[in-house]
């Protein structure tokens, strides 16, 4: 490469410049000389799923992002369209530049949702074909990609891809003992060491030849949102970035992670780490978060079972990338046509928390006041959604997504056909919460409900978690929800 030469960083969900695979690569080829750009694709943000919340703390890390290019030298440039209609007029306007000229190279970290796979094949033929710019992309935010798992014969029963848990993790656990994923952590942790990159490059100023960055579009989408999201999350919210995370996870490590067998299914502590909402814009890794915490399948049982929840999040992009129609119906054949009954009343009761029965209300108030919701009570109020109320756990996992911090396509849509019996290595159809045994054994003291639904405050302990003017009787919905699944199964 000359001394002239220079890269694009193309970022999408690795918000992030400390141990960045595809950015550090380029900067490899550039030193110094790599350009951040970021595009607001409106599909996206047109979605019937957006959340307005998540959408924030996207924008959030986006300008802490740029503030720390931007100390270091470098520069981001936002575009306020999708790839595919704003890349070519960029490159286009740097060819005739002299001092710029086209790139050699842009760099981005895979993606494995449909729609991105999709769109990263198209952009990597515009790249090469019709600009001659070099495509280098990167292994990021899974350990283990879904290429790289394999069962038998792909004719098999199964079509080669695992769908079931216990013998994914088993695969999955002797591929990480295997020199390659080692190697691969310890990259990572050389990475994280290393910190943040130094650049030595900035875009050029907008000008009728390069018709970008004229205002601060970034500038822009953050005040439109704050004013579409709870005010809590509006004036503050999470911290951002990279630092966050790791000082996030540290906290975890510290407090609670000794603990996590016992206390990760009870919502009024905090014993998960809550790093899902890092996870979901890159600010941190999975690999990121295993090299950090040394975890390896001999770690003692509650830094083992923690590292089994990062392999589940694996799983659900495994079966994502080779089912890629779940995102649209059942991933069981003999449960896409349940007659569910989609009662508008008792979901729009089940959004807003007024359903009678105290977890599953506390448990849709926190999601709507913070973004966040335990994972214990996401699957309490999942299983209530979907075989008390009888509601296609579609509009659950839609609503979801529409709501949380960390709502990301392939753990959100894998939990919800889980709690629903429709997934892959589904809780059996039979299986129904009762959500009043829920709440007595994983709030015994009443803590977690009585901090969301103030107005039970003085109500005895004895009674906390006793339905309160219910919508539906737990035991007739129980018998109809079965009844419901045996009919499905019998046509």
């Amino acid at each position: 490469m000359s001394d002239r030469s220079y890269g694009l960083h193309w970022f999408r969900r690795d918000l992030r410049l400390e141990g960045n695979p595809a950015l550090a690569r380029n900067l490899a080829l550039h030193p110094g000389r790599v350009l951040g750009v970021f595009c607001f694709d409106r599909k996206f943000l047109s979605r019937p799923d957006f959340s307005a919340a998540r959408f924030l703390f996207f924008l959030r890390t986006l300008e802490k992002l740029r503030a720390e290019m931007r100390e270091r030298g470098g520069d981001l440039l936002f575009l306020d369209e999708g790839p595919r209609e704003t890349f070519p007029a960029l490159l286009a306007s740097l060819r005739e530049l002299r001092e710029y000229g086209r790139p050699a190279t842009v760099s981005w970290n895979r993606d494995y949702e449909p729609f991105a796979r999709e769109r990263d094949a198209a952009m990597q033929s515009l790249f090469e074909e019709d600009f001659g710019v070099e495509s280098l992309t990167e292994r990021d935010h899974l350990l283990i990609e879904p290429t790289e798992l394999a069962r038998g014969d792909a004719k098999a029963p199964g079509g080669g891809f695992y769908q079931v848990y216990t013998p994914f993790k088993a695969k999955w656990f002797s591929l990480f003992r295997s020199s390659d994923v080692n190697a691969r952590l310890r990259e990572t942790g050389r990475a994280l060491s290393a910190g943040a990159p130094a650049f030595s490059l900035a875009w050029p100023k907008s000008s009728p030849a390069f018709p970008f960055g004229g205002h601060d579009l970034l500038a822009e989408y953050l005040a439109a949102t704050r004013k579409l999201v709870p005010p809590a999350l509006a004036s503050g919210g999470p911290r951002v970035g990279h630092a966050a995370a790791k000082e996030h996870l540290r906290g975890f490590r510290d407090e609670w992670l000794a603990k996590y067998a016992e206390a990760r299914d009870f919502p009024a502590v905090p014993g998960t780490s809550q790093m899902s909402i890092y996870l979901k814009n890159g600010s941190i890794t999975v690999p990121q978060i295993v090299a950090l915490l040394k975890l390896t399948p001999d770690s003692p049982e509650p830094e083992l079972k923690y590292f089994q929840e990062l392999v589940w999040r694996e799983f659900y992009y495994h079966i994502l990338y080779h089912r890629p129609e779940v995102e649209r119906e059942a991933f069981l054949p003999k449960y896409r046509n349940l007659r569910w009954e989609n009662s508008e009343k008792l979901f729009r009761a089940w959004c807003e928390g007024r359903t009678g029965y105290p977890i599953v209300d506390a448990g849709m108030r926190q999601l709507n006041a913070t973004g966040w919701m335990h994972n214990r009570v996401r699957m309490i109020v999942a299983s209530f959604l979907t075989k008390e109320l009888l509601v296609d756990y579609r509009w659950g996992e839609r609503y979801f997504m529409e709501k949380l911090l960390d709502g990301d396509l392939a753990p959100n849509n894998g939990g919800w056909q889980w709690a629903a019996s429709t997934g892959c290595d589904p809780q059996p159809y039979f299986r129904i919460f009762n959500p009043t045994s829920q709440g007595e054994r994983f709030d015994p003291d009443g803590k977690y409900v009585r901090r969301w639904l103030p107005e039970l405050a003085d109500r005895p302990d004895r009674e906390l978690h006793e339905p309160l003017d219910p919508l539906v009787d737990h035991a007739k919905q129980r018998e109809r929800a079965l009844a419901l699944f045996k009919s499905a199964r019998e046509e």
